[in-house]
């Protein structure tokens, strides 16, 4: 086939096309596909000038949308950066979240938090040590709907205080006519490390990893 100076055979269009096809198209490579366009048009019948305008609104838009993904991409970058900075101020706090898992400490009482789902006649306290051995029992009488706390003083039912270490605890509750309540239990413990996850953030409590998106409460210790 005989070429016409200036005019690039439309073969070449076609491999330029095939090769932008493979691979997901930048600005840069739609550039170069219209200018391999117009290189390769019939110069007896020429681009008109709307569809020329057209291409370029195109590229334009492309250029635009190319910029936001690259602003988004720097406004996460920074949200990320300052969500690690906050976390780590967790470092040192005492944090609540649902759960049942406590850190005892020696000479300390520790606050067993729980929540009911209506009013209760009569509520069991069981707390459990590390091997799940029941070393307490607490009754308690009538309390109200919503969040209920008590204080455990920390020893056995023979008045001797228990060792140091982590327990879990149980919340029983009946109503009037003995029928079981609905009880949500609430743990708490010192953050001692942050652990930063690929999708998520965790706070080392009672030697376990806490999301922090489950931490309810953050409190300064006294």
């Amino acid at each position: 086939m005989q070429m016409i100076p200036g005019v690039t055979s439309i073969d070449n269009t076609k491999t330029i096309v095939k090769t932008a096809a493979d691979e997901v198209m930048g600005k840069d490579d739609f550039l170069k596909l219209l200018i391999a366009q117009l290189a390769a048009q019939d110069p007896l019948d020429p681009m008109g000038a709307q569809d020329f305008s057209a291409q370029l609104a195109q590229f334009s838009a492309l250029e635009q949308m190319t910029n936001v993904n690259t602003n988004l991409e720097l406004i996460q970058k920074l949200e990320t950066a300052l969500q690690n900075t906050s976390s780590v101020n967790l470092i040192g706090k005492t944090v609540e979240s649902n759960g049942n898992v406590f850190n005892h400490v020696s000479g300390a009482s520790d606050v067993l938090a729980f929540s009911l789902d209506r009013n209760a006649e009569s509520i069991r306290i069981e707390i459990y040590d590390s091997s799940g051995k029941q070393i307490d029992l607490v009754k308690l009488g009538n309390q109200g709907q919503g969040k209920n706390t008590v204080s455990w003083n920390g020893n056995n039912p023979q008045g001797n205080p228990v060792p140091v270490g982590t327990y879990s605890f149980t919340v029983l509750a009946e109503d009037a006519s003995g029928i079981p309540i609905q009880v949500d239990t609430f743990s708490s413990g010192l953050v001692t490390d942050v652990v930063f996850g690929e999708d998520e953030i965790y706070a080392v409590v009672n030697g376990k990893e806490l999301p922090i998106s489950t931490i309810k409460r953050v409190s300064m210790n006294q």
